[in-house]
């Protein structure tokens, strides 16, 4: 399959905007842990090992975080990771919804901070919850600020996203959604009164149709009583014909009879 079928596919049944968080959650998580499993042993084995990456600017120190970012809640593991699994179910439920109310058709920018939090919380929770700690190693020599991992960016960056979405792109998908939705309301409307429609045509036709058939069956009986009709007065005037036969012939009897008569008179008389 080619990949632009593949993503007509993916374009067609709306699905683009969760496979970007799955993909971006996926490469955040392997970043972390690849780079905290490879650089620290590596280069920094134990805690407080240093390494000068870029001179005044970035270097590598190994720190073992046992709370959040500045030292908060130290010691408190079990808090934590309770807090980091609320975190990411508030995250996934937010998004959820989200696709829901726009249709699976979310920002991609609220794909990738999405992504990146997830991604983020995930790599900081394995730590917690495998080794009992965060591994930290990335510092910043310029200025005072605490050694932080690529978990820690990941989350940083989809904080300002998610803020960047909220701010300038999740009311005008509200928006664009609302107009959608009128717009298809009143096309169903449409079909749904153009089936009204049709349907009473075809409830007209059929009344039609019905009376053509009424009709059709008043003619043929009109035509069978004409008929009958027909028949009767054949038969009458067969019948008044046969009566006038009948007397026309006792008549010729009489006068035969009448004339036989006479004739016998005349004989006798002779």
């Amino acid at each position: 399959m080619k990949s632009k079928e593949f993503f007509d596919i993916v374009k067609r049944k709306k699905i683009l905007s969760p496979i970007i968080v799955g993909i971006i959650f996926v490469i955040a998580m392997l970043i972390d842990q690849l780079t905290k499993g490879l650089i620290i042993p590596a280069y920094i084995p134990k805690v407080g090992d240093y390494l000068k990456v870029i001179p005044n600017f970035i270097s590598f120190i190994f720190v073992k975080n046992y709370g959040a970012a500045w030292g908060i809640f130290e010691n408190n593991t079990i808090f934590l990771s309770i807090m980091t699994f609320v975190g990411i179910a508030i995250i996934i439920a937010f998004y959820i919804l989200r696709l829901k109310t726009v249709g699976n058709r979310t920002s991609m920018l609220m794909a990738v901070s999405v992504g990146l939090l997830i991604g983020g919380a995930v790599g900081n929770l394995a730590d917690r919850l495998i080794l009992g700690y965060v591994r930290d190693f990335i510092n910043f020599e310029f200025i005072s600020f605490p050694v932080f991992n690529f978990a820690d960016i990941f989350l940083t960056f989809g904080i300002i996203l998610l803020v960047v979405y909220m701010l300038f792109f999740y009311s005008k998908e509200t928006e664009n959604v609302a107009i959608k939705n009128s717009s298809m309301k009143k096309s169903q409307k449409g079909n749904k009164d153009k089936e009204n429609i049709t349907t009473e045509n075809s409830e007209i036709d059929y009344q039609q149709n019905d009376l053509s058939k009424y009709d059709n069956q008043v003619e043929m009986i009109s035509n069978e009583d004409e008929s009958n009709l027909s028949k009767r007065e054949k038969n009458n005037d067969e019948k008044k014909y046969d009566v006038v036969k009948n007397s026309y012939e006792d008549i010729i009897v009489i006068e035969d009879e009448n004339v036989l008569s006479k004739k016998d008179e005349g004989e006798k008389h002779d």
